[in-house]
C-alpha cells in the first residue's frame, strides 16, 4: 500500500474528509487521536476501499478497547459503590447544590446529575433570569428537593441585561463583537433587546445556606464579579464548578486566570478542566479546525485542612467519582475521610480501576 504522499492525484477533499472519520474513530472508541502512522493508515484504506467497517472491527477486538470497556464497567462499579456507602453517612445531611445559571440546555443534563441518579440525599438551589427556562426545567424534572430562583446574580447592582438572539448566551455584558465576528460559531450572535435589572449577590440570597458541597456558576462572562461578592459562601462550599474565559467574548469579561486567582486567595485549589470548546475562523476557504480556545468549565476543590468537618471530605471525594469520574482523586480524598472518621469507604476501590 502506497503512502499517502505517493498517491496519484489524491482527491484532498476525500482524505481529509476520511482522515477527519478516523480520528472521529478513534477518540469515540478509544478516548484519544490515532498515531500518525496508524491515522496515514487507515485514511489510506477507507480511501482506497471506501469502508470505514475495517477500522471500526480493528479497534473493536483491540486489547486497548477492550481495557477501555473493562474500565469503563469497573468506573460505574466503584461509583455504585461508593455512592451506596456514602448514602447512610448523608441521610442526615444531603448534599446542597447551588446553580448559578441553572437553564438546562436541549439535549443535554446538569453537570451534577449523577448525584441524583445514584440515590444520593441532596437538595438543589437554582438562579435562572429567565422565568421561562425555569417553567420549563420544573415542568421536565417537578423534584421537590429542587428550587428555582428568577433572580440575577451578579455584584447587587444594577445592570443591563443584553438578551441574544441564542437566549442561552444572555448576559450582563454586551458581547465582543469586535472579537466574535471572527469566529465561525459566533458571528451570527446579536443583541436583539436590552433591559435594566437589579442583581443580588450570592452572601445575599444564601444567608440561610449553612453549608454548599457543589457551586456551579454559569452566568456568561459575569463569574467574577459573583464570586467577588461571595466571599462568605466561598467560605462555606467545598467544590466550586466555574465557566471560565480564555477569550474576551463579552466586553469586560474576566478571564480564566483571573478567576483561578481569586479562587487560590479563598482556599480553592484547581484540578481540571471538565470541558472546552474551541472555535474555527472564518476563512476563505471555509477552513473548519477549531484553532481557538474559547471557554471550558474548570473545577476547583476547597483545600482539606480548610474544611471545618470530615463529612466535607466525604462530600468532596463522592463529587470527584459521581460527577467528575476521577477515581485516583476520589481514593485519595476517601482514605483521608476514613482515617478521620474511623470508616472503610476506600474499600469501594480494592481491586478496581487497575
Amino acid at each position: 500500500m502506497k503512502p499517502l504522499a505517493m498517491q496519484d492525484a489524491p482527491d484532498l477533499t476525500l482524505l481529509f474528509r476520511n482522515e477527519t472519520l478516523v480520528r472521529s474513530i478513534y477518540r469515540g472508541l478509544l478516548g484519544r487521536d490515532p498515531e500518525p502512522a496508524a491515522l496515514d493508515y487507515w485514511t489510506q484504506a477507507i480511501t482506497e476501499h471506501g469502508n470505514p467497517g475495517s477500522i471500526l472491527n480493528a479497534i473493536a477486538e483491540s486489547d486497548e478497547f477492550k481495557k477501555n470497556l473493562q474500565l469503563q464497567s469497573q468506573q460505574k462499579t466503584v461509583s455504585t459503590t461508593l455512592a451506596s456507602l456514602a448514602l447512610p453517612l448523608l441521610e442526615q445531611d444531603p448534599l446542597t447544590i447551588v446553580d448559578v445559571g441553572a437553564q438546562e440546555l436541549e439535549g443535554e443534563q446538569h453537570v451534577y446529575a449523577a448525584i441524583a441518579s445514584h440515590g444520593l440525599p441532596y437538595q438543589t438551589i437554582g438562579f435562572e433570569p429567565l422565568e421561562d427556562k425555569i417553567a420549563e426545567s420544573q415542568q421536565r424534572h417537578p423534584d421537590s428537593r429542587v428550587t428555582l430562583f428568577p433572580t440575577f446574580i451578579g455584584d447587587g447592582g444594577n445592570h443591563t441585561f443584553h438578551i441574544n438572539n441564542y437566549d442561552a448566551t444572555s448576559s450582563l455584558l454586551p458581547l465582543n463583537t469586535a472579537l466574535i465576528k471572527d469566529l465561525v460559531d459566533l458571528s451570527h450572535l446579536a443583541t436583539v433587546q436590552t433591559e435594566q435589572v437589579a442583581t443580588s449577590t450570592l452572601d445575599q440570597v444564601l444567608t440561610e445556606v449553612t453549608r454548599i458541597d457543589f457551586l456551579k456558576l454559569d452566568i456568561q462572562g459575569f463569574e467574577l464579579e459573583a464570586l467577588k461578592h461571595a466571599t462568605a459562601t466561598l467560605s462555606r462550599t467545598n467544590v466550586v464548578h466555574c465557566e471560565v474565559s480564555f477569550a474576551e467574548i463579552y466586553q469586560g469579561q474576566a478571564l480564566f486566570t483571573d478567576v483561578e486567582t481569586l479562587l487560590r486567595e479563598q482556599g480553592f485549589y484547581f484540578v481540571d478542566f471538565s470541558s472546552t470548546c474551541h472555535y474555527p475562523y472564518h476563512s476563505a476557504s471555509h477552513q473548519t479546525s477549531r484553532d481557538r480556545l474559547g471557554w471550558g468549565d474548570a473545577i476547583f476543590f476547597k483545600r482539606s485542612e480548610l474544611l471545618p468537618a470530615p463529612r466535607d471530605l466525604l462530600a468532596q471525594a463522592v463529587i470527584a467519582q459521581l460527577v467528575y469520574g476521577k477515581s485516583s482523586f476520589a481514593e485519595f480524598l476517601t482514605a483521608h475521610f476514613d482515617a478521620q472518621s474511623g470508616t472503610a469507604l476506600t474499600s469501594a476501590f480494592s481491586g478496581n480501576l487497575r
